[in-house]
């Protein structure tokens, strides 16, 4: 029986010597094998890109708020740029209150968006953890 040392030692010429035929037919076992070894070995990294994934909802959340006071803001500079509006107060209270309605509807979506997003997490971790 041969030592550990007398057995020759792998190396890159090896592998590109094999024939292409041989490449071909152990790339189906290979497959097999990375999708095993990521399975078995990293559980961490799935549960990182589930909790990436709820980031970037909640990111996507907050731009969407954002948007919503622009919006808000954009209306109410108009308002107070149109001399007529500033002249009339029923105009601008309802001016305002357009601008309010839309910022309290803006904000009650968001924090909607906002209690649902610990939900989707936990089931993202549970779909990973199965």
């Amino acid at each position: 029986m041969p030592t550990v040392h007398e057995i020759p030692a792998a190396n890159y010429d090896t592998f590109v010597a094999l024939p292409e035929s041989v490449a071909i037919a152990s790339q189906p076992m290979f497959d097999w094998w990375v999708h095993h070894w990521m399975d078995a070995s990293h559980p961490l990294v799935r549960m990182q890109q589930a909790w990436m994934e709820s980031i970037l909802e909640t990111i996507q959340v907050e731009v969407e708020f954002l948007t919503a006071c622009a919006v808000s803001g954009e209306k109410m500079s108009k308002c107070f740029s149109d001399p007529d509006t500033l002249r009339n107060p029923t105009l601008l209270s309802s001016c305002y209150h357009e601008v309010a309605k839309d910022m309290t509807d803006a904000h009650l979506s968001r924090l909607g968006k906002v209690a649902d997003l610990p939900k989707d997490f936990r089931q993202r971790l549970w779909e990973e953890i199965c």
